[in-house]
């Protein structure tokens, strides 16, 4: 590809696995979302967590903003058997310019420890290496977060440096970030 022959932004790329099915979030997902969004454990080193089905609405509506400005993609992750959905997989902050873009990820925490996680976000970098014609994928994570280290380890990224103390947890004290990046080639 040359960074022009991308996929067609005016329908939402549908993703299948052998065990999952990522799709466009959607209003009806909510309740879904709020299990994940909603926990202080899943969220404990992510954002603040949310309530209310309104405030899972809301952000599935900012979600569908983002793929329609062409700024990321936000897939909900689903089982094939039973469409419940599991997690959040994302390709933010994409810049075409530069052929790069953020991986981020939420998934509840009963699917932890299954292999889910790797199933979704490896078809997500296949997705964005292939379909979106990226260079480099990152990710941020806390640095104390093992779950997300050994995922993004797992999957190929290396760690590429350390935000000293960037981020304040509920905790009541501030955690180094790493930052991880893959390379179109180490991928492939």
């Amino acid at each position: 590809m040359t960074g022009t022959e991308i996929f067609d932004l005016d329908v939402f790329p549908v993703l299948a696995t052998a065990r999952l099915i990522l799709r466009e979030p959607l209003l009806s997902d909510a309740t879904d979302f709020l299990v994940f969004r909603g926990d202080a454990i899943v969220q404990r080193y992510n954002q603040a967590i949310i309530t209310t089905v309104a405030e899972a609405q809301a952000q599935i509506l900012s979600m569908q903003q983002e793929f329609r400005s062409g700024e990321g993609i936000s897939w909900a992750v689903t089982l094939n058997d039973s469409g419940t959905v599991i997690g959040n997989f994302a390709l933010h902050n994409w810049s075409r310019h530069h052929r790069r873009a953020e991986a981020g990820y939420d998934m509840a925490r009963m699917y932890w420890g299954q292999r889910y996680a790797v199933e979704a976000l490896s078809a997500i970098l296949r997705f964005g290496f292939t379909d979106m014609d990226l260079h480099r994928i990152y990710a941020h994570t806390i640095a104390d977060n093992h779950g997300s280290v050994r995922l993004l380890e797992r999957l190929g990224f290396r760690r590429e440096g350390t935000l000293r103390e960037s981020s304040w947890e509920d905790d009541a004290t501030f955690h180094d970030s790493a930052i991880y990046g893959l390379l179109r080639r180490e991928f492939e």
